[in-house]
């Protein structure tokens, strides 16, 4: 029997349900209100559902927020249509674990994937729960045909799912993940649909690769790296496409000297963002990271993050190399958006545009990913359709891609919720801007340690290496993520709160693991 005291929560969490679905039912009426004249039904107006998925892609290198070093006129378009999120956060800023809880909806550590090995989690299987839950296959019993093409990296060697085991049927494979493979098909899917599957809704899954191509620009001696790029690209099929796209992407464009070519490097310098202002390394840094008090060298100086191997000015060519990247995967969507809006089904199609993690760019001396900065957790989160307020950027909810992305979709697409997803539905945002969701963290894992992101904070723990392993970050105050405001007795209190905080977002978790004393003893510290 429930007991009398528990009986008004319940009721409370009853009603907060009821007027959510409410919420969600009326934008769902408002979307298909956007049909164009003699469209057609469409199943019941549902709407059709197109993501796209960059990769590495930061949330601010976009010139619709504002930064002038790349020009994306595509990525501007879906701006100018919808709402961009400007608080979205992956839950891993790794590509395998990022892309996992995108397609599952769930913490990629409870599958065991890219956890701290301290830690010792025990995991539940990926590969089974993938095929019985079947994401694409319940959007089908909910009246929609499921396409899926590009990039997968959905686990480790040995350890993935496929595309197929979700239910979708593919366009195009793993291997064509390139714009000049994954688009035209995906155009093609396209076409094909409003011929044989007319008044059908579609949810489309389109993964490309850049500006992921950053981790084959190599510079050595203020010079592209010819011979190591040549050599990290070397063969035919998918390798010869990643060549051909980093010397297209590399070469000084027409009427410049040195064009088609890549010296002298004055175009470049001359072209490229600024270092950025956090260029220094933090202090007191995390020892997993400098290498500090260590028994092997930090993150910081391992293969593809150069704080040892890069000076300002092969940094300098670094970042002129990511915005060309960044300018491609743009190019790719605009070539994709020009498809959609040929079919004549652009009308009735929210498009989602987000990236699995951003890119470290410099910032701490660093490149690549997997580290626990603003850099490579924030990510670009945009919803557009033409029934949403156009132009409008949502400041303040705390979006979480990997965790709210599926909720959105079912929500969308009139299809019930998992219970088993913790994420919420971004639906009830896109019409009111006073909308807000009840949330006051999201999590973030990586493979070193634990983290949250509030309001105003990052707040993380690292049980790998042996020094400054509790990491707070005021980014009210101080954004660039140079000092550890956890060693500054002013902010004991916040800290305090959110030891408290990172406690109730990451329990599940923390009781999974084998070993959680890592965490716990900064936890359990009063």
């Amino acid at each position: 029997m429930m007991n009398a005291q528990h009986r008004p929560e319940q009721r409370i969490i009853w009603l907060r349900s009821c007027v959510s679905m409410a919420v969600i039912a009326l934008f769902t009426i408002q979307v298909q209100a956007q049909k164009l004249p003699g469209q057609g039904t469409n199943n019941a107006g549902k709407p059709n559902i197109l993501v796209v998925i960059s990769d590495q892609l930061n949330w601010d290198f976009i010139s619709a927020a504002g930064n002038k070093y790349v020009k994306t006129p595509n990525i501007d378009r879906l701006c100018r249509k919808g709402v961009r999120f400007d608080r979205a956060y992956t839950i891993n800023p790794v590509c395998i674990p990022a892309r996992i809880s995108l397609l599952t909806g769930k913490r990629p550590g409870m599958f065991g994937v890219h956890v701290p090995k301290e830690a010792g989690a025990k995991k539940t299987d990926m590969i089974q729960y993938v095929r019985e839950k079947k994401i694409a296959t319940r959007l089908q019993q909910s009246g929609y045909k499921t396409y899926y093409g590009g990039k997968t990296h959905f686990g480790p060697p040995g350890y993935q799912f496929l595309p197929g085991d979700m239910g979708f049927e593919v366009y195009a494979s793993e291997r064509e993940y390139r714009g000049e493979d994954c688009v035209p098909k995906a155009i093609e899917t396209l076409n094909k649909h409003t011929k044989d599957n007319k008044g059908q809704p579609f949810f489309m899954v389109t993964s490309l690769m850049n500006p992921h191509d950053i981790c084959y620009a190599h510079i050595k001696d203020h010079r592209f790296d010819m011979e190591k790029i040549m050599s990290r690209t070397k063969g035919g099929g998918w390798k010869a496409k990643l060549r051909a796209s980093v010397l297209r992407n590399l070469e000084i464009p027409e009427g410049y000297p040195g064009a088609g070519g890549y010296e002298p490097i004055d175009y470049y310098l001359g072209q490229a963002p600024p270092l950025p202002d956090n260029y220094p390394p933090q202090q007191n840094e995390p020892g997993v990271i400098s290498g500090e008090g260590e028994a092997v060298s930090g993150m910081a100086a391992a293969f593809g993050r150069y704080r040892n191997d890069y000076d300002s000015t092969d940094w300098l060519l670094h970042r002129y190399a990511y915005c060309r990247f960044v300018e491609d995967v743009d190019r790719e969507l605009g070539q994709l958006l020009d498809g959609l809006e040929a079919t004549g089904m652009a009308e009735n199609t929210v498009i989602i545009f987000t990236s699995d993690h951003g890119e470290q760019l410099g910032s701490h001396q660093m490149a690549g990913k997997g580290l626990f900065f603003d850099e490579v957790c924030h990510v670009p989160f945009i919803v557009s359709h033409p029934g949403i307020k156009k132009g409008r950027v949502d400041t303040v909810n705390l979006v979480s891609n990997g965790l709210d992305l599926l909720p959105s979709v079912f929500a969308l697409a009139g299809a019930p919720p998992d219970p088993d997803w913790e994420g919420m539905s971004i639906v009830p945002l896109l019409h009111a801007a006073n909308a807000r969701l009840n949330r006051t963290a999201v999590p973030v894992e990586f493979s070193t340690g634990l983290g949250i992101v509030t309001r105003d904070f990052y707040y993380g723990i690292y049980v790998s290496g042996k020094t400054n392993h509790e990491q707070l970050y005021d980014m009210k105050k101080r954004p660039l993520q140079m000092e550890n405001d956890a060693l500054i007795p002013a902010y004991a209190p916040v800290l305090k709160d959110h030891r408290a905080l990172f406690r109730s977002t990451h329990q599940q978790t923390l009781d999974g693991f084998e070993h959680p004393e890592g965490f716990l003893g900064y936890l359990n510290a009063r």
